[in-house]
């Protein structure tokens, strides 16, 4: 293990920092089209873009996945999300709205980044960069917050130009000293 990290989620093909974030800006170029220094409009995206691509959205009930907000299917080209985070994600006023947004924009990580790979949690130890849900996360930060775009940017300054919540803005001011 490097950083003393515990891994969270299965062990898949390893990627390095640098790779995943050039797939997650590719996809903000070629599939949502996006400038990059442009907040991503992922309900639009999800309901719109992402369907084009015949990616399935399915929401579920809070009672029928009480314990996960989302999850993905790469196989199926599926991302199913609980209810509560679909409403979150489409209302810019509920207060698990920045949250819903980065959880959308990691299960997209795993439907680019984990074909052939059933999304279970298991007990097998391995490195960081071989954890689906480290590579996830790291799509999405990507996804919502372009490296070089944030490049000179303080916390607030990131928060405000991509939509994100302080945590996802401090992570990535920090990840850039």
């Amino acid at each position: 293990m490097t950083s003393g990290r515990i891994p969270r989620g299965v062990k898949v093909a390893p990627l390095s920092k640098q790779s995943i974030k050039q797939k997650a800006l590719i996809i903000r170029d070629r599939i949502f089209k996006l400038s990059p220094n442009q907040p991503i409009d992922l309900s639009r995206c999800l309901e719109h873009r992402l369907h084009e691509l015949g990616v399935v959205l399915d929401i579920w009930e809070i009672e029928d996945m009480p314990d996960v907000e989302a999850l993905t299917n790469p196989d199926a080209m599926t991302i199913i999300l609980r209810a509560d985070t679909y409403d979150a994600l489409c209302d810019v006023t509920d207060p698990k709205h920045f949250r819903a947004r980065f959880t959308v924009a990691h299960e997209i990580g795993h439907l680019i980044l984990h074909e052939g790979f059933a999304l279970a949690r298991g007990a097998i130890r391995h490195k960081h960069y071989e954890d689906s849900e480290w590579q996830a996360d790291t799509f999405a930060a990507e996804l919502l917050m372009p490296t070089p775009e944030c490049i000179n940017l303080s916390i607030e300054e990131i928060q405000v130009n991509f939509q994100v919540g302080y945590k996802a803005a401090r992570n990535k001011f920090n990840s850039l000293k």
